[in-house]
């Protein structure tokens, strides 16, 4: 996949900055999904690089900031979903992110974290019996 072809199926990452970091994920992705279908490898990919940006641009600073470091330690923290809370003498529980469970699901946890990853992790499940590697 070429960035003209990724760009010309998903036109809203077209002029993503920085650059470097569309090619890399471009890159990882055509290193991926040999197991699959050419149709389904080129979906796949395209999904893997468009969920990968997306989670990028969730974290990179604004652009035209002048970056401190309070502000790329904020953007570097990653968003924590709320496990349990209660109300009454307020009690919030933040889930960790990691669990016990085996590293093929491990591999997969924040591919749910956008609408891109979901679509991939739906074709992914369709191959269950390959081995996905991120």
């Amino acid at each position: 996949m070429t960035q003209a072809e990724f760009t010309a199926f998903y036109p809203q990452f077209t002029g993503f900055t920085p650059a470097v970091v569309l090619t890399t994920y471009i890159a990882q992705a055509n290193t991926r999904f040999s197991s699959f279908s050419p149709e389904d490898a080129e979906e796949a990919r395209r999904l893997y690089t468009a969920h990968r940006l997306t989670l990028y641009a969730r974290v990179a600073l604004p652009e035209n900031t002048t970056p401190s470091k309070a502000a790329i330690a904020a953007a570097g923290q990653s968003q924590q979903k709320i496990a349990s809370k209660k109300v009454g003498e307020v009690s919030v529980t933040y889930s960790s992110g990691t669990s016990s469970t085996s590293s093929a699901q491990t591999d997969l946890a924040d591919l749910t974290e956008t609408s891109f990853g979901l679509q991939l992790l739906s074709l992914l499940k369709l191959y269950s019996m390959t081995r996905y590697v991120p």
